[in-house]
């Protein structure tokens, strides 16, 4: 027998995958010569007119029909005008301080304004509190008018601009005691008489500024009020300077 060696058959297979892959590169190279040659189709123009048509083959596709001409529309043309700009006034405060300025002594000025209002028992500047009673008809007073408490606590209150005021009741035998409080300050005045009369009280000057004056029914029987006049004081009237220290 004859002593061949074996051939190795492993070394075929490197072989036959190389010669594949070169085979399969020539056919993909064949197919796109192929597909450019048909791709340069030359047209030429013919004498025969031809209208086209789309044919309505997909849902929802209509077919042409004449073309209607396009008519251009006018687009207006917005016009930019400049506004100036708008100018704001801005206040600013101005402190003025008095250098060295302490203990200014008030100074007396005339009285220029003149009063003499008298306010009716029935004027809407009174306020009432409880229960008074509203009397008209009622002679030897103030328009006929008069009102008058009978239950201790109630009270009227007015406020007024002057320097004093003159209040003017009837006083009586049965009458009671009321309290005055004006600014603060307390008077007390007994409406007692032993007759029906026509009576006034008077208060102190005041500075020349607003007033408050409450009436209040304390003790005793019915109170009552007919007028308060506010008076007119020709006095200098003490004025008040407010007095500023400068800070270094």
């Amino acid at each position: 027998m004859d002593n061949r060696p074996a051939s190795d058959r492993s070394v075929f297979i490197p072989i036959f995958i190389g010669f594949a892959s070169v085979l399969g590169i020539c056919l993909v190279l064949f197919a796109a010569r192929l597909g450019a040659s048909r791709g340069n189709i030359q047209s030429g123009e013919t004498e025969t007119p031809i209208k086209y048509q789309f044919l309505a083959t997909e849902p929802g596709i209509a077919l042409p029909t004449d073309v209607l001409p396009v008519t251009a529309t006018e687009i207006p043309t917005l016009a930019i005008i400049d506004l100036p700009p708008t100018l704001t006034a801005t206040v600013v405060p101005t402190l003025v301080v008095v250098p060295n300025a302490t203990n200014v002594p008030a100074t007396a000025s005339p009285t220029a304004l003149v009063l003499n209002i008298t306010y009716d028992d029935a004027d809407f500047k009174f306020n009432y509190t409880g229960n008074w009673i509203g009397q008209s008809g009622v002679s030897g007073t103030y328009q006929n008018t008069l009102h008058v408490s009978s239950t201790i606590g109630d009270s009227v209150q007015l406020s007024f601009v002057g320097q004093k005021i003159r209040m003017v009741y009837q006083a009586g035998p049965s009458l009671g005691t009321i309290a005055i409080k004006l600014d603060g300050v307390d008077f007390t005045l007994d409406q007692f008489a032993p007759a029906t009369l026509r009576s006034e009280w008077e208060s102190p000057v005041l500075v020349l500024s607003s007033h408050t004056l409450t009436i209040t029914h304390i003790s005793g029987g019915s109170i009552n009020l007919d007028t308060i006049a506010v008076l007119d004081v020709s006095t200098p009237t003490p004025t008040s300077t407010p007095t500023s220290t400068a800070t270094p």
